[in-house]
């Protein structure tokens, strides 16, 4: 029997709203949820129309998370959200294996978190679509930048060490040390994991967070949300003027890419890599043919970011990386200074426009407003 918590009002604002994700965050303590089970939350609207909900845990507060299917600009919907009800079966599920978690949502396997020791640096891929191919490129066997797996973190010059490309006896590392939270269910699911980056040998130079969200979205749209710190515990660090680095890095699927026939477009709406590498912009989106079908890899940058809009290191061969350090001259650190970025990597079916890019980088940077009533 499900227990009603309290109310929302969803406001759309200035933008349509389609599969976006958005969260409610209310104190722990709240007399609305004070001592009530927590379980198989809801959001059910006047007509009977229900929403999976699924709670996260940050520090005093609880955060609602769920997913709006279709709310038009201007317009606005209530929910009851309840607690104790049917539980879902679906959603976004981490799978554990040696040196890696498999994420499925709706039962079918999207992607993998890969941290074997064997490796550089942990990556994410490959990045299913919903035609069975990948949106990005996994190949152990290419001699053309072998050191671009899918979606990664690096920079090409941390102390003056190589910690982007991998030459031999000589490059950085990424070690992850541990995880802090490990969360899956209807809605999301989401890791934070621990790297030191070290020499070739092991010498640790900085220490970096990492928290990555997978939602429970249609395949045609899905969203992976990359927020991560850089945090010196070990004398100072120079992040070096490289144009090797992200710290994001995204290959796209070789068929993808613009040297193959693919597009990548800017906010601005620059098309191609004269018009594209080196400029700022809030995102990029890369676009083109894969398995038959248009499919397209946007990124996009987050207003509370250092230098924000970033500079883009984008590529004809099928590079997709934010990257400041190289246009703003790199950046040094003192013992005890940290620095943060927040990505959100959008997977889309058709080209920017039939991807509505622009609309889901609003639904990032403008979320719907949420209030009690």
């Amino acid at each position: 029997m499900s227990q009603t918590l309290f109310r929302l009002r969803i406001k759309a604002g200035e933008h349509e709203r389609n599969d976006c994700p958005v969260s409610f965050r209310i104190n722990r303590n709240a007399p609305e949820i004070n001592g009530v089970p927590l379980t198989d939350p809801s959001l059910v609207s006047e007509d009977g129309h229900r929403i999976p909900g699924q709670w996260t845990e940050e520090g005093e507060d609880l955060v609602l998370h769920f997913v709006i299917g279709h709310l038009p600009r201007g317009a606005s919907a209530e929910y009851i959200v309840t607690a104790g009800g049917e539980p879902d079966s679906g959603g976004v599920r981490f799978i554990e294996k040696e040196n890696k978690l498999d994420v499925e949502i709706a039962g079918k396997y999207f992607t993998s978190f890969v941290y074997d020791p064997e490796i550089a640096k942990p990556y994410i891929g490959p990045v299913m679509g919903p035609y069975g191919d990948s949106f990005t490129r996994l190949d152990f066997e290419t001699k053309e930048h072998p050191h671009h797996r899918s979606i990664w973190l690096g920079i090409g010059d941390v102390n003056g060490i190589d910690i982007w490309n991998e030459p031999a006896g000589r490059h950085g590392k990424q070690k992850l040390t541990g995880f802090a939270e490990k969360t899956d269910g209807p809605v999301l699911a989401q890791f934070s994991s621990t790297q030191v980056w070290t020499t070739f040998d092991g010498k640790p130079q900085v220490d970096e967070s990492r928290t990555v969200t997978f939602y429970n979205t249609p395949e045609h749209a899905r969203f992976v949300d990359f927020d991560f710190t850089f945090t010196v515990t070990r004398g100072q660090v120079e992040f070096g003027a490289t144009k090797e680095a992200g710290p994001l890095g995204i290959r796209v699927a070789e068929s993808m890419k613009v040297d193959n026939g693919g597009t990548m477009v800017n906010s601005f709406g620059s098309v191609g890599e004269a018009e594209c590498w080196g400029q700022r912009a809030q995102w990029c989106d890369y676009f083109g043919n894969v398995g038959g079908h248009t499919l397209g890899i946007a990124a996009f940058d987050h207003p509370d970011n250092a230098d924000y809009p970033t500079y883009w290191h984008i590529r004809n061969y099928g590079l997709l990386a934010a990257n400041n350090f190289y246009f703003l001259g790199g950046k040094l650190f003192k013992k005890g200074q940290s620095i943060s970025y927040k990505h959100r990597i959008y997977f889309h079916e058709g080209d920017t426009t039939q991807g509505k890019v622009a609309d889901k980088y609003q639904d990032y940077i403008h979320p719907p407003k949420i209030e009690k009533v």
